[in-house]
């Protein structure tokens, strides 16, 4: 005897058994704004992968050793790293359970160089000597 309501039972459950599991996340630089072109990695699980233009990215694999991409482990601690020239590397560690993880935004902040006064004198009164110029001088004029 066919019974159609317990086949589309049967298929709806196991569709809910294989469930996809990844973890998403965005990354934004101190402004709010989108970062592209950012490596993310992911230990354990040997991945790297780079943000998309709106600073998305998503991880639904992890590496073995040879290489070839296995499932997510479930239950697991992993560890997100951010680099992108001109930017201080970032990170956070987080509980993946199962299913799909949205991470809370990942912020950068641009690097920055910072000038120390030196201790030498670099007043011109203080070289009477030298010739003034009123003006900078280029080749050819």
């Amino acid at each position: 005897m066919y019974r159609p309501h317990l086949l589309l039972g049967l298929t709806l459950l196991l569709a809910g058994c294989s469930r996809h599991h990844a973890i998403y996340g965005s990354v934004l630089d101190r402004n709010g704004e989108p970062l592209e072109r950012v490596v993310v990695g992911l230990e354990p699980g040997n991945v790297e992968l780079v943000t998309d233009e709106y600073g998305r990215f998503t991880i639904d694999y992890l590496r073995d050793n040879s290489g070839a991409r296995v499932k997510l482990q479930k239950r697991s601690d992993y560890e997100v790293t951010l680099f992108k020239p001109g930017f201080h590397n970032a990170s956070t560690t987080f509980y993946f359970k199962a299913g799909e993880l949205e991470l809370e935004v990942l912020s950068m902040t641009e690097d920055t160089i910072r000038v120390d006064a030196g201790s030498e004198n670099i007043d011109p009164g203080q070289y009477p000597d030298r010739a003034q110029n009123n003006g900078a001088a280029y080749e050819g004029e």
